[in-house]
């Protein structure tokens, strides 16, 4: 209702008004009142503009409305597209973190196959462990997993009646 709208009411028989509604579809009833007072005031032409102006606005309405919807919806769209961007670098990320780290399993396992003992306390497995976003005793962890053939004497010091390398026997050979 706009300010220039005033609102009509009037009594009619309530079986007539039952009567017309139900051969009317929702709201068909007061535009037709609306016209029929258009028409006695201004004539059937005014009567006709009047309904076209109004069936305008009508549909510019219905244009804002959906201009606003898309609007939303592209917004929405951006937000999502940003945190798709957001998760892909993050996964982007974690996949150089975690080849970092078989990197640097990899050098510690060349040092195991050739008899070095990897202590959780050293700096190469301290260093591996911060490069993997995991504790020391976790690096060690994977090295047993993925090397289940090497045998637990190579993740602790040499006792003082063994040799510095844990795959040598007394006299510093390679048993390997």
């Amino acid at each position: 209702m706009t300010q220039h709208d005033k609102q009509v009411l009037f009594k009619a028989n309530s079986e007539t008004v039952e009567l017309a509604k139900d051969k009317l579809e929702h709201g068909e009833m007061s535009e037709l009142l609306r016209e029929t007072l258009n028409r006695v005031a201004h004539g059937a032409d005014v009567a006709e503009e009047t309904r076209l102006k109004d069936a305008l606005e009508a549909i510019r309405e219905d244009k804002r409305e959906l201009r606003q919807e898309r609007d939303n919806i592209e917004r929405q769209l951006e937000e999502k597209s940003r945190e798709e961007e957001r998760i892909e670098q993050r996964l982007d990320a974690l996949r150089e973190q975690e080849g970092e780290y078989d990197g640097v399993l990899a050098m510690l396992e060349e040092d195991l196959h050739e008899g070095v003992r990897i202590m959780k306390g050293s700096d190469k497995v301290k260093r591996a462990a911060a490069i993997g976003d995991c504790e020391p005793q976790d690096v060690i962890a994977d090295l047993k997993e993925r090397n289940p053939d090497v045998p637990e004497k190579a993740y602790r010091k040499s006792r003082s009646d063994e040799p510095p390398k844990w795959n040598a026997d007394q006299s510093g050979e390679s048993l390997l």
